[in-house]
């Protein structure tokens, strides 16, 4: 009678043992999967058409690959206009004077750089300076171009902060060194960054969007 008893509960306790082991031997197969679309929703990317300006945020690294892609999309004739945003970053230094100059040894004419230099703090801090001046020069469609893992959350910051069909924002997501949404989870640097993001895109969504 005793072996009659447990046996069904054996049974049952080596089916569930079994679906878990498939389950993590699944989760481990497919990881990779799920990690890297995880890192791929930090990144939007819009087809490019003709816009008004090409607006460059802030923040950009030692190479200046914001700004050379910016140059590289307005010799294209994307647009007439190139718009650097940038903050200080040391003394008597600032960000967006350092872009301009690298924008015209490219090529651009300074006539068609419109440089805004602030002392903004946080993505938001700087769209907010950002808007007006773009409605201010009757800017509707921008070319946003900025760090990959960084164009999701510009993106709808942008857009929170402008009316509907004020202005249409097309992501121009620069590739960067320190991402890459395919193994991140593998690289101490790339992990890094994705964990700043999430916790930035997480802070506004939780705390700084409902602050006007």
């Amino acid at each position: 009678m005793k072996d009659s008893i447990r046996r069904p509960h054996s049974r049952r306790r080596w089916i569930v043992g079994a679906a878990l082991v498939a389950l993590l031997f699944l989760g481990y197969v497919l990881h990779p999967v799920y990690l890297t679309s995880i890192g791929q929703a930090l990144i939007t990317e819009d087809p490019l058409e003709k816009s008004d300006a090409i607006l460059v945020l802030a923040g950009d690294n030692r190479r200046g690959d914001r700004v050379n892609q910016a140059v590289r999309l307005f010799k294209a004739n994307y647009a007439p206009l190139l718009v650097l945003s940038g903050t200080p970053i040391g003394w008597r230094t600032h960000q967006a004077d350092i872009m301009r100059r690298q924008a015209t040894e490219l090529g651009i004419p300074a006539s068609q750089i419109l440089t805004i230099a602030h002392d903004s703090d946080s993505t938001k801090e700087e769209a907010t300076v950002l808007v007006p001046v773009l409605r201010k020069h009757g800017i509707h469609t921008i070319i946003l171009v900025s760090s990959n893992f960084h164009t999701a959350r510009a993106k709808r910051i942008f857009q929170t902060l402008t009316e509907a069909g004020e202005l249409r924002i097309l992501a121009s997501p620069v590739r960067e060194e320190s991402f890459d949404p395919a193994g991140w989870w593998t690289r101490r640097r790339d992990a890094k960054t994705f964990a700043f993001e999430a916790i930035k895109t997480l802070w506004y969504k939780v705390f700084e969007r409902r602050i006007q």
